[in-house]
C-alpha cells in the first residue's frame, strides 16, 4: 500500500489542478511568512495574518522528515488504535454501507514501511499520508490531526458555494453563495458553476467530499456548502469546499478556476490563515522545531480529577429573563432560547406548527436546554400547535444524556434503550480487572469520603456501573467484560446507561448536574406530540449524540424524517437519501483521557505484570502531543434489530421517509426549510423523493389567531461549569466541524 503525498487534494483525488503558480523558494517559505505575519500584526494586533495558499503550502513542504521521530509517533499510537471499535466492519464492511473498505492495520503499516524506505521527503508527506489513512476511515469520532498540518496554517477559498434547485424539482445545481443571494432582491439571474479546474463542478465537490468524517456520500457532499445552520453554530461558516472547519488542512491549489454554464471564466487565487506563532521560524527546520518538538507538559488530566467549585445549582433559583441575543442570520425570533442558542422553538407564523431547532446538544449549561425544550413544548400545546417540526441541521452531537433527556421529553412513557458495547481488548481487560478489584465488598459510593474511589466508581472499567440490557446491575466482571465475538472481533456485552444513579444524573461533580426526565423528580410527563404529528429534518450532518436521539426518535418513537440536499441526480431519477450521515457510535475517549485511565490503574499497585505490560504503552503522551485532536470511537450502538448479529449501527443504511432539495429561498430563510417540511409531512405536499400519505393534509397555513409571544432568553443566572477532561470524556460526544 503505497501512500504518497504532494497535496492532500492530489493524494486523495486526482482531479485536474489548477493554473501553475511560481513557488517559492523552499529554503526562505517559511522565513516570508513569519515576516509577513509579523507586518500584518504590527498592523492589526487583533486580525489573524493572510497570505496566499501558494506560500504557506511551500512553508509547510520545505519542512524536512525527521525519520525516526515519525516512526516513533506512529508506533505509539498503535495501542491507542486498539480501542477502536470498527476496525473489523471497516476491512470487510456490511452490505449496505456507503463507503469504501479500508484495513487501518495495513494501512498504518504501510505509513512506516514508507518512512523506512524513504518514500516521503518532507514532513507534510508523512503527516498527510497519516492524515488520510485516519480519515479513511469516514467516522467521526476517529480523529488524529497531526501537528504540523494544523498548528500554523489553514487554508480558505474565498468562494462558498451552494447547491440549490431553482424551482424545487429540477436536480440540484452548484451556484455561487453570492450570486444566489444577490438574485432575492434584484433581476440578476445566477449562472450555475459547469466546471472547477477543468472537472464537472459536481464531480470535483463529490470527489473532494470524500475527505471528510462524515459516513455517507450524500452528507459529505451537503457539508462543502454554506448552510444557514452551520453559520448559526459556527460563526464565520462557508462550507467545506471555502476551507471552513477541518478542511482548512487541505491545501487547495493555489487558485481555483471557476467555469460558468454562461461561459464566463472566474480565477479565485486562495488564501491561507497564519494560525500559528511564526516568530523565530526561518526556515523548515525551525518550523519543525517550533510546531513539531513536544514540549514538557502536564495536560493529561487525571482520569480521577473532578471539577473545580462552580456556581451551578441543580434547581433553578433564578428567575427567567429576556436577555438579549443576537439572532443568526436567517433565523426568526425564537419564542423560547438559550443564551448560548444552542436549542430554540419557533411558531410558523399563521399556522399550527412549532419548530424545536437544535443545533448541538451541547449548551454552556445543560440544566437551561432542558428548561428551554420543557417550556417550549408546554407553550406550544397551551398555544394550540398540533405539530411539531424538529430541526437537526448542523448537529454534531454533544451531551449524551441531553439526547436522552429531549426524547423522554417527547416520549415520556417509552424508556429508551440505549444498547452499547466496547470492543473487548486486551488493554481494556487489563484496565477493567485492575480498576474492578480496587472496591471492598461494602462500598458505597453515595457514602465514599474518597474522591478517587467514587471517581473510579463511576466509570466503565468498574464492571458495577453501567446497566445491563435488562436494566440490572451487572452482577460480575465476566457478565459485563467476558468476550462476545462478532464478524471475528470480540466485544463486551451490552452495556446501557443507568439513570438511577444519581452521582450520574442530578450531582453536580461526577454528574450531568440535572436529573434526567423519565427519573427522578422527572416522571410525571405527557407525551405532548403524536409520532404522526412529529417530524425530524437533516443535512446529513447528524453525528454522535444526535444520531442517539434520532434512532430513539425514529425506532422507539416512530418518527419519520426529511433529508434534504444530497449529490444531484445523474440518471433522471432522483433516489431516496440517508438523513443521519455522521459517526453512530455511542462515546469517544481522546488519547489522553485513555492515557490517564491506564496511569490511574498503574498508581493503584494492583496490576500484575501482565497487566502492567497492556497499560504502560497507554501511558505514552507523545501522540497526544504531536496533534491539535486526537479521538477514538470506543462505544458500539447496536439497534434493537442487530442484537443478534452484532452489526453497528455505523453500518447500517436508513433511510429517510423524504427527500426534499435546498431552494435558494432557504439560504437566505430558513423558515423556507421549515415551511417545505411541514408542506410535505402535513400538507399534501410532494417530496422530490419517498413520501407521506397523500390523504395527511392537518398542515394548516391560514389560522386566523395566532398567538404572538414575546421572546423569553431563558437564564437561569448560572455561570459556566468548569468541567475536567474526565468529566467530558464520559459526558461529551460530538463530531467537531
Amino acid at each position: 500500500m503505497q501512500l504518497r503525498c504532494l497535496s492532500l487534494v492530489a493524494l486523495a483525488l486526482g482531479v485536474a489542478a489548477s493554473p501553475v503558480v511560481p513557488r517559492y523558494d523552499p529554503a526562505t517559505a517559511c522565513a516570508v511568512v513569519s515576516s509577513s505575519a509579523s507586518a500584518f500584526l504590527a498592523a492589526s494586533p487583533k486580525a489573524t495574518p493572510t497570505i496566499d495558499a501558494q506560500l504557506g503550502y511551500d512553508c509547510l513542504t520545505s519542512v524536512p522528515l525527521h525519520a525516526t521521530q515519525a516512526t516513533t509517533l506512529v508506533e505509539a499510537m498503535l495501542p491507542f488504535i486498539e480501542w477502536q471499535t470498527t476496525t473489523a466492519y471497516l476491512k470487510d464492511p456490511p452490505e449496505g454501507y456507503t463507503e469504501p473498505a479500508v484495513d487501518l492495520k495495513a494501512g498504518f503499516a504501510a505509513v512506516l514501511a514508507n518512512i523506512s524506505s524513504g518514500v516521503y521527503e518532507t514532513e507534510y508527506q508523512f503527516q498527510a499520508s497519516l492524515w488520510k489513512v485516519v480519515n479513511s476511515a469516514h467516522d467521526g469520532h476517529f480523529r488524529f490531526l497531526p501537528d504540523l498540518l494544523s498548528k500554523a496554517i489553514g487554508f480558505r477559498r474565498p468562494l462558498p458555494l451552494v447547491s440549490v434547485s431553482f424551482d424545487e424539482v429540477s436536480s440540484p445545481k452548484v451556484y455561487s453563495y453570492r450570486d444566489v443571494l444577490l438574485s432575492r432582491n434584484s433581476t440578476f439571474v445566477p449562472s450555475a458553476l459547469a466546471t472547477i479546474n477543468g472537472e464537472v463542478a459536481s464531480k470535483y465537490i463529490e470527489d473532494l467530499s470524500q475527505l471528510g468524517a462524515l459516513n455517507d456520500p450524500d452528507a459529505l457532499y451537503n457539508s462543502m456548502f454554506f448552510s444557514p445552520a452551520f453559520a448559526a453554530e459556527s460563526a464565520g461558516w462557508q462550507g467545506y469546499f471555502a476551507g471552513s472547519g477541518r478542511f482548512a488542512w487541505i491545501y487547495p491549489g493555489a487558485n481555483t478556476t471557476i467555469t460558468f454554464e454562461n461561459g464566463t471564466d472566474f480565477v479565485v487565487q486562495n488564501k491561507a490563515a497564519v494560525i500559528g506563532n511564526f516568530t523565530g521560524v526561518t526556515d523548515g527546520n525551525s518550523f519543525y522545531q517550533k510546531f513539531c518538538v513536544p514540549t514538557t507538559t502536564d495536560a493529561v488530566a487525571s482520569a480521577t480529577a473532578t471539577p473545580s467549585n462552580t456556581t451551578t445549582s441543580a434547581t433553578p433559583t433564578a428567575s427567567t429573563t429576556s436577555s438579549t441575543v443576537v439572532i443568526a442570520t436567517g433565523y426568526p425570533l425564537p419564542v423560547f432560547i438559550t443564551p448560548d442558542q444552542q436549542v430554540a422553538g419557533y411558531y410558523l407564523s399563521n399556522s399550527n406548527v412549532a419548530v424545536l431547532a437544535m443545533i448541538s446538544f451541547e449548551p454552556t449549561v445543560p440544566i437551561q436546554w432542558q428548561q428551554v425544550v420543557d417550556k417550549f413544548l408546554a407553550a406550544a400545546k397551551a398555544d394550540g400547535k398540533e405539530k411539531l417540526v424538529i430541526d437537526l441541521a448542523a448537529n454534531g452531537g454533544g451531551f449524551i444524556l441531553q439526547g436522552y433527556d429531549t426524547f423522554r421529553q417527547l416520549f415520556p412513557q417509552i424508556v429508551q434503550d440505549g444498547n452499547t458495547r466496547f470492543r473487548d481488548t486486551p488493554e481494556l481487560m487489563a484496565l477493567a480487572q485492575t480498576i474492578s478489584s480496587v472496591f471492598p465488598p461494602d462500598f458505597d459510593p453515595y457514602t465514599s469520603s474518597s474522591d478517587l474511589g467514587v471517581s473510579l466508581w463511576e466509570t466503565v472499567p468498574n464492571y458495577r456501573y453501567d446497566y445491563n440490557i435488562d436494566n440490572e446491575h451487572f452482577s460480575s466482571y465476566d457478565e459485563k467484560f467476558a468476550p462476545h465475538e462478532y464478524y471475528g472481533d470480540n466485544f463486551t456485552n451490552i452495556i446501557r446507561w443507568d439513570l438511577n444513579d444519581n452521582l450520574t444524573t442530578i450531582n453536580e461533580t461526577y454528574g450531568m448536574g440535572e436529573w434526567i426526565t423519565g427519573y427522578g423528580p422527572r416522571t410525571n410527563f405527557t407525551q405532548p406530540f403524536a409520532a404522526e404529528d412529529i417530524v425530524m429534518i437533516y443535512d446529513g450532518y447528524c453525528a454522535s449524540t444526535c444520531t442517539i436521539f434520532s434512532e430513539f426518535m425514529r425506532i422507539q418513537g416512530g418518527v419519520k424524517s426529511i433529508a434534504f440536499g444530497g449529490r444531484p441526480s445523474t440518471n433522471g431519477s432522483t433516489p431516496i437519501i440517508q438523513a443521519v450521515g455522521g459517526v453512530k457510535g455511542t462515546n469517544n475517549y481522546g488519547y489522553s483521557y485513555i492515557t490517564a485511565l491506564a496511569s490511574a490503574a498503574l498508581e493503584l499497585n494492583v496490576s500484575a505484570a501482565e497487566q502492567t505490560a497492556l497499560l504502560t504503552p497507554l501511558t505514552n503522551m507523545l501522540p497526544y502531543e504531536r496533534s491539535t485532536d486526537t479521538s477514538l470511537n470506543v462505544r458500539d450502538n447496536i439497534l434493537p434489530s442487530n442484537l443478534e448479529d452484532g452489526t453497528p449501527s455505523q453500518f447500517i443504511y436508513e433511510p429517510a421517509d423524504c427527500r426534499l432539495f435546498y431552494t435558494p429561498a432557504m439560504m437566505a430563510n430558513v423558515t423556507a426549510i421549515w415551511e417545505a417540511a411541514a408542506l410535505a409531512t402535513w400538507g399534501g405536499g410532494k417530496c422530490n423523493a419517498g413520501g407521506f400519505p397523500a390523504s395527511n393534509t392537518t398542515y394548516k397555513r391560514s389560522v386566523k389567531k395566532h398567538t404572538k409571544r414575546e421572546m423569553e432568553v431563558v437564564d437561569l443566572g448560572f455561570e459556566t461549569p468548569e468541567r475536567s477532561e474526565a468529566w467530558r470524556e464520559k459526558f461529551v460526544m460530538n463530531f467537531p466541524k
